[in-house]
């Protein structure tokens, strides 16, 4: 029989090690539908090898084939499209007209017209027109050109123009788009791959006390069993194993359940989902690139030489107060009345195809009026307009002023979370110190297994705790990365 301190010094011997590291266990990815047993690389290939999946392959696979991005990658040919149709309007036009009736084999009629309008980017245009008749009696025809410019209404301004100003506007805004959708996809990706390494490392930290209270729990029953022990000890060692185990089974569902979540945001190239297996696990390697970019941001936003605007929603609130300026002037136009500048040129002769230089020439100049008396509906569209732009222009200055206050409490509180943990981590270092004293207390025969467990208690919820407060100083620095718009930069 196991005599009762040589039993103490072999549950000593196998103590916990509680720390804040990850280790290795297993890993693996499972492709959706068809079952794979692959994972992502470090090399962006699906391989066959049981290894960690890091952040950084996450993230590659998602910018690669989530939908979300390729939808985002859409916004700016479909603004280039629209982009093309807005220039269509000041394209020229060509008609072109031929008719002919025969009667056996005489010609009896042939008529053809040709027609061409140019626009003018300030309004108006040319247009050309060269008519020809042909029948049994004779031929005709005849040569006209018209020019038309806008001398108020229309001149500064008009439906093409404003049309083509908000279309270029839109291809800067499809640009944001883009941007707010690939900063919010990263913030939500980085956001589940943090809760998910957060449940790993606290189900690692609560596995190694569960292992070691089950086997100081079968240390003591054999104390017991041999009359060496007490039946306190023994049950408080089985009460403690109990807790350990009920926190041990819920911090393995929530790796679970975020393992799944993550599975959300992962796709292949034949766009068939990707589900990590639960053998994978996460890892802390490569996120020290949070304070990298913090610090990065922090100082681009600081540096008065950049006049840049990151943030995608402040940039869209911009250019909608470019577009609706636009749309203002054009309300405003609209209440001008319409004085257009006209001249006319025809040319009618039988034998004007022959000698042009002889042929009837005429021309002709005019001035075309015309007003709407009171103006009703100009007005009404001016003051929307104008109340639309003002508004605009308040979300803006609302949005400006949020950005400068709300982007330096973010760092603060980045500063502040990042504190919390170095302190926290001290915490739990130190308290380790006061568990590793006991045990070398117990191992010399000072047998306290009520301080000893409450030393583990309180050890196991310290690292717990700092954990909690990583997790939170890296959604900070998310958090600050996010609202400044610094994610879809990278």
């Amino acid at each position: 029989m196991m005599r009762p301190r040589s039993l103490c010094k072999s549950l000593i011997s196998s103590c916990m090690v509680l720390s804040l590291s990850a280790a290795p266990l297993f890993g693996g990815v499972v492709l959706g539908g068809e079952i794979k047993q692959t994972e992502i690389d470090s090399s962006k290939q699906l391989t066959a090898a049981n290894s960690a999946l890091p952040f950084s392959d996450v993230l590659y696979w998602v910018m690669k084939n989530h939908p979300v991005l390729k939808q985002a990658n859409n916004y700016l040919p479909i603004a280039k499209a629209e982009l093309l149709v807005s220039r269509g309007a000041f394209d020229p036009s060509v008609s072109i007209y031929r008719s002919n009736k025969n009667e056996g084999s005489n010609k009896f009629y042939r008529n053809q017209n040709l027609d061409v309008y140019l626009p003018n980017y300030f309004g108006g245009g040319i247009s050309i027109s060269n008519p020809f008749n042909k029948t049994q009696v004779g031929e005709a025809g005849s040569l006209s050109l018209g020019a038309e410019l806008p001398l108020l209404k229309g001149l500064i301004t008009d439906y093409r123009r404003t049309a083509l100003g908000k279309a270029k506007i839109n291809v800067k805004m499809s640009l944001a788009e883009r941007d707010q959708w690939i900063n919010n996809l990263v913030s939500d990706v980085f956001t589940e791959y943090a809760q998910w390494l957060l449940a790993h490392e606290s189900a690692e930290q609560i596995e190694g006390v569960l292992r070691l209270a089950t086997e100081r729990q079968r240390g003591l029953r054999k104390l017991y069993e041999s009359g060496a022990g007490t039946s306190v000890d023994t049950l408080e060692t089985f009460v403690q194993w109990q807790q350990y185990k009920a926190k041990y089974d819920l911090a393995i569902w929530k790796k679970e359940k975020q393992r799944l979540m993550l599975s959300m945001y992962l796709w292949d190239e034949s766009g068939v989902p990707i589900e990590p297996m639960n053998t994978v696990y996460p890892t802390s390697a490569g996120l020290a690139w949070i304070d990298s970019m913090v610090s990065e941001a922090a100082s681009y936003i600081n540096n008065p030489q950049n006049t840049e605007i990151l943030q995608p929603a402040l940039r869209m609130s911009l250019l909608k107060v470019a577009s609706q300026q636009l749309e203002f002037n054009l309300a405003k136009n609209q209440m001008l009345p319409s004085l257009n500048l006209q001249y006319g040129y025809y040319q009618p002769d039988a034998a004007w195809r022959i000698s042009p230089s002889t042929a009837t020439q005429s021309t002709g100049f005019g001035l075309g009026f015309q007003s709407s008396l009171f103006l009703k509906q100009q007005r009404g569209q001016y003051r929307q307009m104008q109340l639309a732009l003002e508004n605009a222009k308040l979300e803006v200055d609302n949005k400006q002023r949020n950005y400068s206050v709300k982007s330096s409490a973010l760092l603060q509180e980045f500063q502040v979370q990042k504190s919390q943990f170095d302190q926290w981590l001290g915490v739990s270092e130190n308290q380790r110190k006061l568990y590793d004293m006991e045990a070398r207390r117990l191992e010399a025969g000072d047998v306290n297994f009520f301080v000893l467990n409450t030393r583990e208690m309180r050890l196991l919820d310290l690292n717990l705790l700092a954990l909690e407060y990583k997790f939170q100083y890296q959604l900070s620095g998310i958090s600050y990365l996010h609202y400044l718009g610094w994610l879809s930069r990278n």
